[in-house]
């Protein structure tokens, strides 16, 4: 029998979003430091454990923007994960590439697939490192239409071809 099995995780992009979003929370822990400091004559004892509370969850929550995407190909079974923090696992996508309705990199798109995109949700997987071509599929997940952009190595990209030589498209 010839499985096939192959990994790789990535480094997931950081959003302006998530920037602005980390920026509030340094803020916000900067103002209830000071709060802390503050009125700290009539929390007496109480306040060291505040600070230090305060401390604890400004490292949790910021912690939570360290995320990578983990792609597995299984036998031409694509899965990717969201790791959030290398603490929490979330399935961002699954697909079987006999199914995909194409998948080519995505700096050579042509004008009917990107009119498409617009229709369907699209899912961005892709690294924060430059690490070479990045890909896009368009398929049908949970019955609806979709654009996965990811980062894959070559590996994955020619596993995924063996399965669906057709309508995969090499960088």
């Amino acid at each position: 029998m010839d499985d096939s099995f192959h990994e790789m995780i990535v480094k997931a992009r950081m959003t302006s979003n998530d920037r602005l979003k980390m920026v509030g929370l340094v803020l916000l822990g900067l103002v209830l430091l000071f709060l802390v400091i503050l009125f700290g004559g009539y929390l007496g004892s109480l306040s060291v454990l505040i600070l230090a509370g305060i401390g604890y969850g400004l490292f949790y929550l910021l912690r939570g923007f360290a995320r990578e995407y983990e792609y597995t190909v299984t036998n031409g079974d694509l899965d990717i994960d969201l790791i959030i923090a290398q603490r929490k696992r979330r399935r961002v996508f699954s697909g079987v590439a006999r199914t995909f309705d194409s998948m080519e990199p995505l700096d050579k798109q042509s004008a009917s697939a990107a009119q498409s995109e617009k229709t369907g949700t699209q899912i961005d997987c892709r690294s924060s490192q430059n690490r070479g071509v990045d890909y896009k599929i368009r398929t049908d997940y949970n019955g609806k239409p979709v654009v996965v952009l990811f980062s894959p190595d070559e590996k994955i990209v020619n596993q995924l071809k063996k399965y669906n030589p057709g309508r995969i498209r090499l960088g």
